[in-house]
């Protein structure tokens, strides 16, 4: 009912003003509800869990009739859970003590597996070729019961496979054959084992590199049933992560998959019934998929086809048939069944509804060729209406906002994670073109892409930005002279940067918790490490203390010719609110114009609601001033965030 309303509401609005209505930021910042989404193994249920809901309840609906959702009660905190081939849900159970039970999927067949006193248990696998039983990991109350054990599921009775293992991940054949593991290895980085039967063998050995910070590229992707065969993604001889075949006998390697352009990723794979890799992915701003079996991929075109090029495969049923697909078009995830042998695709939930009614921005991804011939990746969102012929360009260039993701070794994620994507909905809402970035230095385009950013912060990470920039000028895209930048963490020194390296480009900036003095930052306890001083710059050599300096925003505050905004949190671990504080300092000093406003409790990347409610109150009303798009009034929104303002108190006192 809420839903219909909302949309009567929105077409009304657009009827009588001819403007999409502004979306509410309550909204927008509220946690997704939705997680640990599976689909049965025979495809005719989606469960999941409900961060709302803190009973142990599992959460489920039949994915022929969707629009009621039901629920199955557990005694306690559910901890971790899968589905048998039957239906049933083996989970860790949190009440008076820890508890492994088995619970039928109509929720009457209820019991709990009697083992000794445990303090941890992780299910590991399943599998239809053992259907009674399970391998898990165990901690025990006494050390001599920790290890991996198979567990017969209805008798209770259990045999120890394994000691303990230091793997951080495990795989197993569907025989529940420990097969493989992922380990940290002693230079920093991870090696991928495999197991014959008698002994562990490392196969592949891997260096520290910075996408360990995102989970890491170099992982065990799947295990043939089998047994004779590991799939991993490996790029210790070459540049970008591959899929390869790894025998478990005798070690020997078999590349399958390359992409030219980015990484082959060990997550969002779509793994057959016989273990083997359907598909697995690599992203160049949007998903690239690399199929090895033709019959899945013609099924999968087809159901991208209904997507309208946005689907992204999430799960399988357990032959295969029945696949669980999301719909990822840079708004919330919309989940849908696809039924190979009808052909037919059925839409499930939204997993953030709040949104349900509003039209929402398009999106588009360009690739764009820097001024020394690199290719990046770029989304451009559009808001709604802007874009009439669906080719990614406004009819006409509008103000735009240029975004610069964090770390600046974190890429991959920010395309389609909804704590990023959010943010570009409630741009694009109020009038702007809102173009995500990748640069050099960034992961998930291959090692050298990571050095091409090797102590250049300050110049070829930051001509990037400018040159994706220029670009949208040139396309019609952008508004010239109604051009914002903003970022958080790196993005908010590569903001400070922009308006100090580039000052007639940028109409104005927003800059969050972001480093500004980089000899003062390479010489904190986080960064004082060699990869900060081999990527960022030395500051214990003449030369690197140099370059340094030369990079640092705060050095260069004379030059600032347009506005920005600065804001942190005082217990941000990783950039010191006194970086920012000095910073604000020194641009006031100067006579720059600087808005400036600190959260008490907040940590690095924001995490409660009402700071991004009440940052966005502000932040809002600073782009419409200096470049012309729409706003909220703050109504109360600024009651929701706990923040001091330093810099900026009468612009912020005369708000709407």
């Amino acid at each position: 009912m809420k839903t219909i309303l909302v949309t009567l509401l929105v077409f009304f609005q657009i009827y009588l003003t001819g403007q999409v209505p502004l979306i509410p930021r309550d909204s927008l910042f509220q946690q997704k509800d939705h997680y640990a989404i599976t689909l049965s193994p025979d495809g005719r249920r989606v469960y999941y869990q409900r961060r709302s809901v803190q009973e142990g309840r599992l959460f489920y609906l039949d994915t022929q009739k969707p629009g009621r959702e039901q629920s199955l009660p557990f005694d306690g905190a559910l901890l971790n859970w899968k589905l048998t081939s039957d239906g049933s849900i083996l989970a860790v159970v949190q009440g008076a003590g820890k508890q492994l039970i088995l619970m039928g999927p109509d929720g009457r067949r209820k019991q709990s597996i009697t083992l000794f006193p445990f303090q941890q248990l992780r299910i590991e696998a399943l599998s239809p070729l053992r259907p009674d039983e399970a391998a898990v990991s165990i901690v025990g109350e006494k050390d001599s019961l920790n290890g991996i054990y198979l567990i017969h599921l209805h008798t209770g009775k259990y045999q120890k496979i394994s000691p303990p293992l230091d793997f951080q991940k495990l795989a197993f054949d569907q025989q529940l054959r420990l097969r493989a593991g992922r380990l940290l290895n002693d230079i920093n980085g991870y090696s991928i084992y495999t197991f014959d039967g008698r002994e562990w063998a490392e196969r592949l050995r891997f260096p520290f590199d910075e996408t360990q910070f995102i989970g890491g590229f170099q992982d065990v992707v799947s295990v043939s049933a089998d047994g004779r065969t590991v799939y991993a993604t490996d790029n210790s001889a070459r540049d970008k992560c591959a899929l390869m075949a790894i025998d478990v006998q005798d070690g020997t390697t078999e590349l399958l998959i390359a992409d030219g352009k980015a990484d082959i990723l060990p997550f969002g794979a779509m793994i057959g019934p016989d273990g083997r890799p359907q598909m697995v992915l690599s992203v160049f701003g949007s998903a690239r998929r690399h199929f090895l079996d033709h019959r899945a991929q013609a099924d999968f075109d087809y159901a991208d086809k209904l997507l309208q090029g946005n689907a992204s495969f999430a799960d399988a049923s357990a032959d295969g048939r029945r696949w669980l697909l999301r719909k990822l078009d840079g708004g919330p995830t919309i989940y849908y069944l696809f039924d190979r042998d009808a052909r037919q695709l059925t839409r499930l939930f939204n997993d953030y509804p709040a949104l349900d009614g509003y039209p929402l921005a398009s999106r588009r991804t360009f690739s764009v060729v820097t001024r020394d011939g690199y290719e990046l990746p770029a989304q451009v969102y559009l808001p709604p209406g802007a874009d009439a012929n669906g080719d990614g360009i406004p009819e006409k260039p509008l103000p735009t906002i240029v975004y610069v993701h964090g770390g600046p070794w974190v890429g991959v994620v920010h395309w389609n994670q909804w704590f990023h994507t959010r943010n570009f909905q409630l741009l694009a809402n109020r009038g702007y073109a809102v173009i995500n970035t990748e640069f050099r230095g960034s992961t998930g385009l291959g090692k050298q892409f990571i050095s091409l950013g090797d102590r250049q912060w300050g110049q070829a990470m930051h001509y990037d930005k400018v040159d994706i920039t220029r670009w949208a000028i040139r396309q019609g895209i952008a508004q010239e002279e109604k051009i914002g930048i903003w970022g958080w963490s790196y993005g908010g020194y590569a903001a400070a940067a922009a308006l100090a390296f580039a000052p007639g480009l940028y109409a104005c900036g927003i800059s969050m918790y972001g480093p500004t003095d980089m000899d003062a930052f390479l010489r904190i306890p986080f960064t004082d490490n060699p990869l900060w001083r081999n990527r960022v710059g030395d500051p214990n050599t003449a030369e690197g203390k140099a370059l340094l300096q030369r990079h640092s925003p705060i050095n260069h505050v004379q030059d600032y010719q347009r506005p920005i905004l600065l804001t942190t949190g005082s217990k941000d671990g990783r950039v010191p609110q006194k970086q920012v504080d000095q910073f604000a300092d020194a641009l006031n000093a100067a006579g720059k114009e600087v808005v400036y406003f600190y959260y008490p409790e907040e940590v690095h990347d924001f995490r409660e609601p009402g700071s991004w409610i009440s940052f966005w109150a502000i932040a809002e009303q600073f782009l419409a001033q200096n470049l012309g798009g729409r706003y909220q009034p703050v109504g109360r929104d600024l009651e929701k965030g706990d923040f001091k303002v330093v810099y900026g108190r009468p612009f912020i006192g005369l708000l709407e």
